[in-house]
């Protein structure tokens, strides 16, 4: 089957596309996207049809691969508007993995030119890098990745490293081929290892396995003589490195582009990853405190409530302010008033048990639930928090020294004075009404008279 391959503006990449798949068998170049023929079309190739429209291209060129190269800002996707179902998009815009993949391939008479099967993998690579998904576990994508590098390259061996915990440490996350069952979790010296020196400079690195480097350690009686690492780029940093080991003298030139354009695919999943994991974490925690936000808390409530009434179990609610926080801000300054909730995040949290849900629910009113707890614990915890806080030493600007703060609680519990979760919660909140009306620095358990006030 013939496949048709069509441009959307053109630049230095294309034309080395273009040079390639001239010569190709089964493999036809059907049309640009421009305003005319572009000034970088290859000498000596016969002009391609032009297209002013991407409706004209997509129904008259009818291609099977379309290579975007202008500065619009589509939505890298893989696929683009107006496109047929089984049209692939890839994008060579100056500078991508794809771009810096052509521009680096041998000019036509250097090197034989590409096999259909080579072209093909490059077309699928460069489909995936375009493909972005929220990988909460970039493990599996990793895996594919490092098969296809080992398939592509021929090595015994490929390794995913990333920073580990120390200054100065790579990981192994991922391991195939020789030894890699006792590689997985293995730490090395980046200061005196080949993976090191690539992850420092962010240049390939292959160099033949010898006694000083780090990876003797884990490679000798392997077989594998040279190690090849290549770093993993994302955002202009580097995050990681794929090492391939041989029992050869090392990879051909000719295939390093390829497994350069496969490892900042790998840096963009680990990345990716990282950036989901942050923006699950935002959506559940308030920035300021640490703590969970108020939205996350309410669920909670619901949650436990409902659970507790199912099993017959016990749930209550501490809630607390901290006494003229905004007294405390226009002594000090909103910059010192964020820094307190974050204190005051840490305090709770260290008084706390892994099962409680402890929360910022407004300005400077927090909020702590306690499961499978009668109100005598309850009152212990908002007890110990008061106290804490009593002693803790806040910072001040005016004084230069610290200042001391205090806060009043109330606390509630179901089923004992509340019937469902909104019970709880308000029923909590008039106990902390009454305590701040009863001074600071003091701790309320909800009781009907408190109610019969309230009305």
């Amino acid at each position: 089957m013939e496949t048709r391959v069509a441009f959307i503006g053109f630049n230095r990449a294309c034309s080395r596309l273009a040079e390639m798949l001239a010569g190709c068998e089964g493999l036809e170049l059907v049309g640009v996207l421009s305003e005319g023929v572009p000034s970088q079309w290859p000498e000596g190739l016969e002009p391609p049809s032009v297209y002013t429209s991407r409706k004209d291209l997509f129904r008259t060129a009818s291609p099977h691969l379309v290579v975007v190269a202008d500065e619009e800002k589509d939505e890298e996707k893989g696929e683009i508007k107006g496109a047929p179902a089984a049209c692939q998009v890839v994008y060579a815009r100056e500078g991508s993995p794809l771009a810096r993949l052509l521009e680096s391939l041998p000019v036509t008479g250097r090197a034989a030119p590409l096999s259909r099967e080579e072209i093909h993998g490059i077309i699928d690579v460069c489909c995936g890098v375009n493909v972005i998904e929220a990988y909460t576990d970039p493990i599996p994508k990793l895996s594919q990745l490092l098969d296809r590098a080992m398939a592509f390259s021929g090595a015994s061996l490929g390794m995913f490293l990333l920073p580990g915990e120390a200054v100065d440490e790579l990981k192994v996350v991922l391991a195939r081929g020789a030894v890699a069952e006792d590689l997985v979790e293995k730490t090395i010296d980046a200061r005196v290892s080949i993976c090191g020196a690539s992850f420092d400079s962010g240049t390939i690195n292959q160099e033949r396995l010898s006694a000083e480097r780090a990876e003797h350690a884990y490679l000798s009686g392997s077989g594998i003589t040279t190690l090849t690492a290549l770093p993993l780029r994302a955002e202009g940093r580097i995050i990681g490195v794929l090492a391939l080991g041989t029992e050869e003298d090392g990879l051909e030139a000719m295939k390093m582009p390829l497994l350069a354009l496969i490892a900042d695919q790998a840096g963009l999943t680990v990345l990716i990853s990282r950036l989901y994991s942050e923006l699950e974490a935002n959506v559940v925690t308030d920035v300021a405190s640490g703590l969970f936000n108020k939205h996350y808390f309410l669920q909670q409530v619901k949650r436990e409530v409902s659970r507790a009434r199912r099993y017959s179990l016990n749930v209550c609610l501490v809630c607390f302010e901290i006494d003229d926080y905004a007294g405390y801000v226009e002594r000090n300054g909103r910059y010192l008033g964020d820094f307190i909730l974050a204190d005051l995040g840490k305090v709770v949290k260290r008084n706390t048990r892994e099962v409680d849900t402890a929360a910022r629910y407004g300005e400077c009113l927090f909020t702590v639930l306690l499961p499978e707890t009668r109100r005598l614990g309850a009152m212990r915890l908002a007890e110990r928090i008061r106290k804490v806080v009593e002693e803790y030493p806040f910072p001040s600007r005016v004084r230069r020294e610290v200042e001391k703060l205090t806060v009043c609680v109330g606390v509630s519990s179901y089923p004992a004075n509340a019937d469902n979760e909104a019970d709880l919660l308000n029923k909590a909140l008039a106990a902390l009404a009454a305590a701040k009306a009863a001074g600071p620095n003091n701790v309320r358990l909800y009781s009907d008279d408190m109610g019969e006030e309230s009305a």
